[in-house]
């Protein structure tokens, strides 16, 4: 029988935050906690507690690190919006070994792990289910993930603060593209560079591979810091997407959240979402140099990925092809018995969809549905 909502503790984000994020976060977003979330939130309190200590350690440790880390290949960046495939490509690219990546080990235990390895491996392995719960994904503590959750850990600059309080989604969403907010832009910038540094260090000065949707809003941030970064963006029929993004939002808010909310208000931010990512990466992409983008239809993807693979190798002229081809179809042969997710799509999805993302369903060559009734 499963555990209601609030009762599920291990899942919550802030336990691998410190102390100084958390009260920045809970002032910012007016210390509202629901009730029935007290248990989780005492939970996490009680690890970063535990933890404190380690995290002193690591900054005193990592802050050197980072000063004397390089990042000398810019990274290359995973930039479609959710459920667009990014997880799939993500984890075929970190099967190349001359590469790095933020693995679910890192993201989750950033502000420690430098200081405690093995612990933070432990803490991470306890606490992580067998199958991401929105699509049944394998998860382990070294498959790749976002390293907008590094970030999240010890800065206020990071999307999944939205989940935590998802009362909070609009106001939060000032801080995915900082649209009129350059100090707070010049900020993320320095966290950003202080988690790709570390990151850096760990993969022992190899090239960054890294999938983070949050990214679509900060290309030009993200070229400020690395002139010569490469990007993959991923799309999909927009009706799937929103069924997929909802079934996402329904499995993953509960498990991150302090706060009360409806299923009203997690549709309403999908819908919200997606068009902003859209329009500000429409805007900011041309800021790319030329040859550094590459637009991926996620059905095409999905029915044949090893054209796409070479030719990410090939148009950003990474080195080691031959090298990666063999891991990568060693992860297409043991995925084959992997069944996706299937939707039926409703009538309030046709309409929704139709009503707040006609533009973009028109602008990647979708066909038209219309309800049934």
């Amino acid at each position: 029988m499963d555990r209601p909502d609030w009762l599920t503790l291990e899942d919550e984000i802030l336990a691998g935050y410190t102390w100084e994020n958390i009260a920045r976060l809970m002032l910012e977003n007016r210390a509202v906690v629901s009730p029935r979330y007290w248990p989780r939130f005492c939970y996490a309190l009680g690890l970063v507690s535990l933890t404190t200590p380690f995290r002193l350690h690591q900054r005193m440790k990592l802050r050197r690190v980072v000063r004397d880390t390089p990042i000398e290949r810019d990274p290359v960046f995973v930039i479609g919006h959710y459920r667009t495939g990014t997880t799939y490509l993500i984890t075929t690219l970190s099967k190349d070994p001359a590469r790095g990546y933020a693995s679910n080990l890192l993201a989750y235990t950033f502000a420690m792990y430098f200081s405690i390895p093995s612990i933070a491996r432990w803490v991470v392995d306890a606490s992580l289910p067998e199958q991401r719960p929105m699509d049944n994904v394998p998860l382990s503590s070294d498959e790749p993930t976002e390293e907008e959750y590094c970030v999240g850990t010890f800065s206020k600059y990071a999307y999944y603060h939205g989940m935590v309080f998802p009362r909070r989604f609009r106001e939060l969403a000032k801080y995915h593209s900082f649209e009129g907010l350059p100090e707070d832009a010049q900020r993320w910038k320095r966290d950003y560079d202080y988690v790709l540094r570390a990151l850096t260090h760990l993969a022992e000065g190899r090239q960054l591979f890294l999938k983070n949707p949050a990214i679509a809003f900060r290309i030009e941030q993200v070229l400020e810091l690395y002139p010569n970064a490469k990007f993959v963006h991923t799309y999909r029929d927009p009706y799937t997407l929103y069924a997929s993004n909802l079934k996402y939002y329904r499995k993953v808010v509960p498990l991150y959240t302090l706060q009360t909310f409806t299923d009203a208000m997690l549709q309403e931010e999908v819908l919200a979402l997606y068009a902003s990512h859209m329009e500000t990466y429409e805007r900011t992409k041309a800021l790319i140099p030329q040859g550094n983008l590459i637009e991926v239809k996620y059905e095409d993807f999905i029915r044949e990925p090893m054209p796409f693979m070479e030719r990410i190798y090939a148009q950003f002229g990474l080195e080691g092809w031959e090298r990666a081809r063999v891991e990568f179809q060693r992860h297409f042969d043991a995925q084959r018995s992997y069944e996706a997710n299937t939707f039926q799509l409703s009538d309030d999805v046709i309409r929704a969809v139709n009503e707040r993302w006609d533009g973009i369903r028109e602008l990647h060559g979708y066909p038209r549905l219309e309800p049934r009734s």
